[in-house]
């Protein structure tokens, strides 16, 4: 006779998936849905998220706090305004996440390039190698995630009699199976090769497009791949000629259009819509003359050429770009008249419609020449710019409206494209652009005297710069936003290092310094009160921001004038055109040998020179004595203090020792950490505060690059995606000096982390997310694999945001798969959260906040238990009840339920047997009816008994198995209009008490399942 007895489970373990679910210990889950543990052995219901008003669209992904203000981030940046519970746009703002790789490197010069990825992976790269025997034409094929060469420097020449060499800038183009790589010949051939990207080392051999090609720089045919065919634009003798190449690599016909002389040429075809326009826009040997032509995919002409600019301005390049058929934009780079400087070149956009006319040129912007084909992402073009500058050669990602979306390659970038412009990738949200960039750099001895005229002027540097070939990748929906607020700004990651202030997001610091100061500045008789000598001019951009803290530029390079017996000084001052700040003042300061102090000609009392980004210069005249400046605020950098260059572009981003942090998306193994931050001054970076992790450590070998960073105590945490470094020590002060950080101290190469996101120091260190799950380093550097117990819910999906809550013991996890982590650090338990599908969520007032995916904005409400009108449920799920052995013979005979009733509900109970996941018995269980509150009957002490009912909830559930070898208890509390139960705090669950008997340690099996 088997003897009763009692067996008590109360709540106090949390959800455990690490465990086999047939041997998971009782008191522990295999699910555990919206319950908290305020105190032990205790499951509650957590609070539900109600909406605040919602964002103007669904681009939003990421949400933030300046200042207790709520901060939404899409591709512009909107604040939360609680006294009028409406979103407010604070100006544009486009995260992307930005990556480069090295295509070609040598110790000779690519001055060209272009490239396409395959499907596969593998990107052709084709340029022009300048060697000392002369230009090689050639291309190589690397894969485009390792950067490893699969086909070496293969020259591109012909093997067909009486073609010439390759002389011309080659294109590359992917066109069904293959590379095709098309080039001009020295004998006016325009030919191909096509590769097979499956089988890149067996080019097939040059192949004719035409025996007429007529060279005209910088690049007289152009291509592009619409369906199945490569449509291509050429000049012959008797104008342009369209042809098209199919994808089995046949050449089709050809239609000539007579009396053109196209010197630069851009073909452009729809993204989306169903028109077949293919636009062929070109610009005549003239240089002022242009033209575009529309034809089907038969090329048959469906617009007649139609002229959109005929004057006197210089055109070098043009790209375009069309997103339905219905129009074409075409974006030109034109010369300014100026005499010196890089200020010299602008690009604008004309708009001409499918058989309409143009519309007027616009100016999108200053100081930049055209790097790449434009593209279309999200119905938004864009394109790179360069900026040409012997001191800052940088590339710029612009918008077609002129927005500056990126900046990189700052001070090495390639220079001016004098060859046509490359093609790009797009591959999703991706895309890849190839770019030249200035890999050696050393000084350089002219061996001739500096003499400007105003015809001729002359640069004021010397400076050989080695070029290679690199792939800048820009996602445009970046895995990673990252922001940190200091300074009482908010900095934001992306394709440049933002800034917001309260008032709109600007670049922080500035993409360039004055440039190039203008060495025609004269002197002059008259109206001043300088006496004879020499003096040094420098001059920096300076902007105050929201909260008064002023942000400085790089100073200008010095120059000299030389005063006789003149007593006035005209400046020529380069204005900054590459910006998104405002009032922007340009300070020009002073040195001479009388007074050897940088002094502002103008106290800041005094009404400032602003900056005038509708021009590129403006002038400035000083009268002034050395006695007149005496007292005026002096050059920031005197006394050694290093100068400030804007940061680089990155994904991460953190706070430590009260500096900003970030790390170099063009070299994700390079720290940059600003000067140390104090009152009423900004966040000031420089390209001198860098500290380089080696991604290699000795026999551990490579480490790869930083993928996430954040501080704990004393110390800098550096991931590796496998490995776990640290830097402690203190800063250097403004000159650069008495600085003691140590190099990245080894902490461990078992684990690592590879997302930024899911980085929270709580008071046990920091946890974070590996391609293990979750783990947590402690403060004594030791690391645990805290979340083993939810690693099923980690490893096949990322932590979206990582948040301490305060008031609680709670750390959560929102993940992209849509639920929520919850590990209370009290009690070591974790739990889960559903319904709340955060795709970002930051602390609101001190309350979990999140987005969703459509652009909605959810916070939590305490004693509330709606998500958005939706009732919070609380679920769990026992592991398997094997009371006699895993296999043992046991008989439940019923059990207890035991909790606190607060408002009404309906559980639904579901048992299931013998390891059979699948419930074959599902019970209702209701509460008794609740009783009002002590004095709250209608007549009072009317209430049974007096005062009220008691608020314990009890129930008993009868298995309708009750001999098995294991059995399985799932709750789940249910909504239920009908019953009269709304939405509320429900019950608590103080735990179960199962009677039970045990009568053999193992049970017998059936005869057609027993073997031997």
């Amino acid at each position: 006779m088997l003897q009763k007895q009692p067996l008590n489970i109360n709540f106090a373990q949390g959800l455990d998936l690490k465990t086999d679910d047939k041997q998971v210990t009782l008191g522990k889950f295999l699910s555990l849905e919206n319950s908290i543990f305020t105190k032990g052995g205790l499951l509650q219901k957590r609070n539900g998220f109600q909406t605040l008003s919602a964002l103007p669209n669904s681009t939003f992904t990421y949400v933030t706090t300046l200042t207790n203000g709520l901060v939404a981030i899409g591709n512009s940046l909107s604040s939360y305004s609680s006294s009028a519970q409406k979103w407010i746009n604070k100006g544009f703002l486009q995260p992307i996440a930005l990556s480069t790789l090295p295509l070609v490197r040598s110790s000779t010069n690519q001055t060209y390039a272009d490239s396409q990825t395959a499907p596969n992976g593998l990107i052709c790269t084709a340029y022009i190698d300048a060697q000392a025997s002369g230009n090689v034409y050639a291309y190589t094929i690397a894969d485009s995630i390792s950067g490893q060469i699969v086909v070496p420097e293969t020259p591109l020449v012909t093997n067909l009699v009486g073609r010439g060499v390759a002389n011309r800038a080659p294109r590359v183009f992917v066109l069904g199976n293959y590379f095709i790589i098309g080039f001009g010949t020295s004998n006016n051939f325009l030919e191909y090769i096509a590769i097979p990207y499956n089988n890149p080392t067996l080019p097939f051999p040059a192949a004719d497009i035409t025996s007429s090609y007529v060279y005209s720089a910088p690049q007289s045919w152009d291509g592009i791949v619409y369906g199945n065919n490569l449509y291509i634009a050429y000049r012959n003798s008797s104008g342009l000629v369209t042809t098209v190449l199919s994808s089995l690599l046949v050449i089709g016909l050809s239609i000539t259009y007579a009396g053109y002389t196209p010197t630069m040429l851009s073909l452009a075809v729809p993204t989306t819509g169903a028109a077949n326009r293919i636009y062929v826009s070109w610009v005549n040997s003239d240089t002022t003359s242009g033209f575009t032509l529309a034809m089907n995919e038969f090329l048959v002409q469906i617009m007649a050429p139609t002229a959109w600019i005929s004057g006197t301005q210089v055109i070098n390049n043009i790209t375009s770009t069309t997103e339905t058929g219905d129009s074409v934009n075409i974006y030109g780079e034109a010369n300014y008249d100026l005499p010196w400087g890089p200020q010299d070149c602008s690009i604008g956009v004309i708009n001409l419609p499918f058989g309409g006319s143009p519309s007027g040129a616009v100016t999108i912007a200053n100081s930049v020449s055209l790097a790449s084909k434009a593209f279309t992402i999200n119905n938004i073009d864009y394109m790179l710019a360069t900026y040409v500058s012997s001191l800052q050669n940088t590339y710029f990602l612009i918008s077609g409206t002129g927005q500056i979306i990126s900046r990189f390659a700052y001070q090495n970038g390639g220079g001016e494209l004098s060859l046509g412009l490359p093609n790009i990738s797009i591959n999703g949200s991706t895309v890849s652009i190839p770019y030249r960039t200035a890999d050696l750099i050393s000084t350089a001895n002219s061996g001739t005297a500096l003499v400007s005229t105003p015809t001729a002027p002359v640069s004021l540097s010397a400076v050989y710069a080695q070029t290679g070939i690199n792939l800048v990748n820009l996602n445009f929906a970046p895995p990673t936003i990252s922001s940190s607020e200091i300074a009482e700004t908010l900095n934001v990651s992306g394709g440049m290092l933002w800034s917001y202030d309260g008032v709109k997001p600007v670049e922080q610091g500035f993409n360039l310094f004055p440039d190039n100061l203008d060495p025609l500045s004269t002197a002059s008789t008259g109206g001043g009160s300088i006496t004879p000598g020499t003096y040094y001019y420098q001059v920096t951009y300076e902007w105050t921001d929201n909260n008064g803290n002023i942000n400085r530029s790089a100073p200008s390079i010095p120059i000299s004038i030389v005063v006789t017996s003149t007593n006035t000084i005209t400046l020529n001052v380069p204005t900054l055109r590459l910006t998104y700040k405002s009032n922007v003042s340009i300070v020009v300061y002073r040195w001479s040998a009388a007074q050897q102090v940088y002094y502002a000609l103008k106290p800041y009392s005094s009404a400032p020179t602003y900056n005038d980004t509708t021009v590129p210069y403006v002038t400035i005249v000083d009268t002034n004595s050395d006695a007149q400046i005496l007292g005026n605020p002096i050059l920031y950098t005197t006394g050694g203090v290093i100068e400030d260059i804007a940061g680089p572009a990155t994904s991460l981003i953190t706070l430590f020792n009260n500096r900003l942090f970030l790390v170099d998306a063009e070299d994700p193994n390079l720290l940059w950490y600003s000067k140390q931050v104090i009152e009423a001054v900004p966040v000031e970076m420089s390209d001198l505060l860098t500290i380089y992790v080696a991604p290699t450590t000795g026999a551990q070998g490579s480490t790869g690059p930083i993928t996430a960073i954040a501080p704990m105590d004393d110390k800098l945490i550096v991931f590796k995606e496998n490995a776990i470094y640290y830097i402690n020590g203190v800063g250097p002060d403004n000159t650069g000096s008495n600085g003691t950080y140590s190099d990245a101290i080894y902490v461990s190469s078992s684990v690592g982390c590879a997302n930024q996101n899911s980085l929270i120091l709580m008071p046990n260190g920091i946890m974070f997310q590996s391609d293990k799950g979750i783990w947590l380093l402690g403060r004594d550097l030791s690391t645990t694999y805290i979340g083993a117990p939810v690693e099923s819910l980690t490893l096949d999906t990322l932590v979206n945001t990582a948040l301490l809550i305060p008031g609680t013991n709670q750390v959560r996890f929102t993940m992209d798969s849509g639920i929520t982590l919850m590990y209370d650090y009290y009690y070591g338990q974790w739990g889960t959260f559903v319904n709340i599908p955060g795709i970002s969520s930051t602390l609101y007032n001190g309350l979990h906040t999140f987005i969703n995916a459509s652009g909605s904005v959810f916070q939590e409400t305490l004693g509330s238990y709606l998500d958005n009108g939706s009732p919070v449920l609380m679920q769990f799920t026992t592991g398997w009840a094997n009371l006699a052995g895993l296999q043992g013979y046991e008989r439940t005979y019923f059990f207890f339920l035991l909790g606190q009733y607060i408002t009404p509900f309906k559980l639904q109970v579901s048992l299931a047997y013998n390891y059979n996941a699948q419930a074959t018995q599902v019970i209702t269980v209701l509460p008794e009816d609740a009783s009002p509150a002590f004095g709250d009957d209608a007549l009072w002490g009317s209430g049974t008994p007096f005062g009220g009912q008691n608020q314990v909830f009890k129930a008993r559930v009868f298995p309708q198995v009750q001999k098995c070898e294991s059995f399985q208890i799932s709750i789940q509390e249910v909504y239920d209009s009908a019953l009269g139960i709304v939405s509320g705090a429900g019950l608590t669950l103080s735990g179960m008490n199962l009677v039970i008997g045990a009568k053999k340690g193992y049970r017998t099996q059936s005869a057609g399942r027993s073997f031997g």
